[in-house]
C-alpha cells in the first residue's frame, strides 16, 4: 500500500515526553483557521492519572502552542464537533462531561452530558439548530461469550431536541452475539442518509461494520462488511464529496491508516489484507506466489482472509494449491479451523497428539478443508486424509490466514502459493462470501493495497499503543491528521506505556 511511515517531512510531533502515555487525540479547524487538538495525558495506557489538554497552531500544524489544562481530574477520548453559528464542541468520554465555546475554542464552558451512559463517543452530528445526535458503546452483562471472548457489546444512539442540554437514548445503532461492533463513527451523507462505521473487537481479522438509517436515525440496516479492518475509525465528509476515514490498522501489519472513496465502496465487501515489511518478499514467479522467508521479525510473510463469524452455523471451505520446499516449525501455514503447519514432507495440526499427513516432496499438493458442524476434514489431492473435531462456539475457529504461522520466531521457509479459493456460506446472515485468486491476478492483498493508505506504521507496538485519530480539512485542499503513536521502533518504547500525539499532512494524491 501506499505509505507515508518514511516520509519525514510529512510527519509533525504534537506532544512526546518522557514518563507521559499521550494519547487519543482529535483536531478540528476553527473559523479562525487555527487547528485545535485535544487530547489525554496519562500515566499508561489505563491510565491512573488522566488529564484532558488542549493545543493550538496557526500554521496548518507546522508548529504548537504549550498546552493547555481542560481538566485535571479525569479524561478518556475526547472529540470535536464543529455546530452551526461558530459553536465548538468537545465531549469528553470520561463523566461525561460536554465542553462548548462560542469563540472558536480559546474559552470553554463544561456541562454533564445528561442522559448519555454509553462510552467512546463519537463526534455530534448535527439534525437542525435544535436536533442533535450522538452515539456511544457499553458491554452489557459481565460474561464473556465464547465466540468472542467478551460480553456482548451495544452500540447506541442518542438524540437531543433541545441543541445538547439534554440526551436520551433512541435507538440501538447496532448488537449482535458474534459481532463486537463498537466505536462508531456517524457521517450525514448529501442526500440525508446517515452511515455509521463502527470498529469490530473480535481480533480475527474481522473488517469493519456499516449500517445505514435513511430516518434520521430511528432505524438502521443490518451491518454490512466493508473492506477495511480496523478500530476508532473517525469517518467524515471531504469538500470534494467523497468518503474520508482515518483509523487504527487491526490488519496484520499495524499502523495509523486512512481510506478514501465513495460510500458504496465502502459498503463493498471484505478485502485480504497481508504483512510484508520485507519489500522483497514475496515475490510473483511463473511457478506462484513465492514466500522467501528468513527467521526473524522483519522476514515473515502471511496474509489474513474472510473470517467465519458464526462458526455454529457456518458452512466453510478453502482450497490451496502450494509448494512447501523448506520450513522452519512456523514457517508455512494455513489457519483454517486449527493452524496446519505444512512441510515439504508432511502437513500437520496444530494440537496435541495430531498425526502428521505425509506429503511427496518437491510437488504442488492442492489441498482442501472443509469446515461444517464443529469439524473440519483435510483432503489431500483429491483424498479425505483427515477429520478433526473443533469448538463450534469458540472464536478460534473463526480465522482464516495463510503464509508465515508465526510474525517472528521460527518463520524461516520457501514456499510457493499457485491458488486460493475461499467459501463461506453464514445462514445467520444470509450471506455467501466467496473469493477466487491465483498467482496472475498480482498479490493476493492487492485491493487493500491500492486503497489503504498508511500514515505511519507501528507494526511492532501493540495496538492499544497507536491509531487512534481525528482528521479536518485545510484550506488548500490537503488533509491533517492527529493519532496516537507508540513509536514501537524506539529503543525506550515499553508496551502499554509509551505512546506520543503525532500530526500527519496528507492528500488525495497519496493515494494513487
Amino acid at each position: 500500500m501506499p505509505t507515508l511511515s518514511r516520509r519525514p517531512e510529512r510527519h509533525v510531533v504534537i506532544d512526546r515526553r518522557q514518563g507521559h502515555y499521550l494519547c487519543f487525540p482529535d483536531v478540528c479547524r476553527a473559523d479562525d483557521g487555527r487547528l485545535l487538538v485535544a487530547y489525554n495525558e496519562f500515566d499508561k495506557h489505563v491510565g491512573a492519572r488522566r488529564r484532558l489538554l488542549l493545543k493550538e497552531s496557526d500554521d496548518d500544524g507546522r508548529s504548537w502552542s504549550e498546552a493547555r489544562m481542560l481538566r485535571a481530574d479525569n479524561s478518556h477520548c475526547p472529540r470535536f464537533s464543529r455546530l452551526s453559528g461558530g459553536q465548538l464542541t468537545l465531549s469528553d468520554d470520561a463523566g461525561p462531561q460536554l465542553f462548548w465555546s462560542t469563540n472558536q475554542g480559546r474559552a470553554w464552558c463544561s456541562q454533564p452530558l445528561t442522559g448519555v451512559s454509553h462510552g467512546l463517543l463519537d463526534r455530534i452530528l448535527e439534525l437542525d439548530s435544535e436536533n442533535l445526535l450522538l452515539t456511544g458503546h457499553m458491554a452489557r452483562g459481565g460474561v464473556p461469550l465464547p465466540q468472542t471472548r467478551q460480553p456482548l457489546i451495544e452500540q447506541m444512539l442518542y438524540r437531543s431536541t433541545d441543541r445538547g442540554r439534554s440526551w436520551s437514548p433512541r435507538t440501538v445503532l447496532a448488537r449482535d452475539p458474534n459481532l463486537m461492533l463498537c466505536e462508531a463513527s456517524m457521517v450525514r451523507l448529501p442526500e440525508g442518509t446517515i452511515l455509521a462505521l463502527m470498529r469490530e473487537n473480535s481480533f480475527v481479522y474481522e473488517p469493519m461494520y456499516a449500517c445505514v438509517s435513511s430516518d434520521g436515525g430511528d432505524t438502521w440496516s443490518e451491518p454490512q462488511p466493508t473492506p477495511l479492518i480496523g478500530h476508532r475509525p473517525t469517518l467524515g465528509l471531504t469538500s470534494g464529496g467523497r468518503l474520508l476515514v482515518t483509523y487504527r490498522n487491526l490488519g496484520p501489519d499495524g499502523g495509523t491508516a486512512a481510506w478514501l472513496g465513495e460510500p458504496e465502496e465502502l459498503l463493498a465487501d471484505f478485502a485480504v489484507h497481508g504483512l510484508t515489511p520485507s519489500p522483497d518478499n514475496p515475490t510473483l514467479t511463473e511457478e506462484g506466489l513465492l514466500l522467501r522467508n528468513e527467521s526473524g521479525p522483519e522476514a515473515p510473510a502471511r496474509y489474513a482472509l474472510r473470517p467465519m463469524t458464526d462458526p455454529s452455523r457456518a458452512v466453510a471451505e478453502l482450497e490451496a494449491r502450494v509448494l512447501c520446499r523448506a520450513a522452519e516449525d512456523k514457517g508455512c501455514g494455513l489457519r483454517f479451523g486449527v493452524w496446519w503447519k505444512i512441510f515439504p514432507d508432511r502437513i500437520v495440526a496444530e494440537r496435541p497428539g495430531a498425526e502428521p499427513v505425509p506429503l511427496r516432496r518437491g510437488r504442488f499438493h492442492n489441498l482442501r478443508l472443509v469446515y461444517a458442524a464443529g469439524t473440519v476434514s483435510l483432503f489431500v489431492n483429491g483424498r479425505r486424509r483427515q477429520e478433526l473435531p473443533v469448538d463450534a462456539h469458540s472464536v478460534d475457529t473463526r480465522p482464516m490466514v495463510f503464509g508465515t504461522r508465526h510474525a517472528s520466531e521460527e518463520n524461516g521457509g520457501e514456499h510457493v502459493w499457485r491458488s486460493l479459493r475461499l467459501r463461506i456460506t453464514e445462514p445467520r446472515y444470509d450471506r455467501s462470501y466467496s473469493w477466487d485468486w491465483n498467482a496472475e491476478r498480482g498479490l493476493p492483498d492487492a485491493q487493500a493495497k491500492a486503497r489503504v493508505l498508511e500514515l505511519a506504521n507501528d507494526r511492532k507496538a501493540v495496538p492499544p499503543d497507536y491509531g487512534y485519530s481525528g482528521w479536518c480539512e485545510l484550506p488548500d485542499g490537503r488533509f491533517f491528521c492527529v493519532f496516537h503513536h507508540g513509536g514501537s521502533e524506539s529503543p525506550d518504547y515499553r508496551p502499554g506505556y509509551s505512546s506520543h500525539v503525532r500530526g500527519c499532512w496528507f492528500e488525495a494524491s497519496d493515494f494513487e
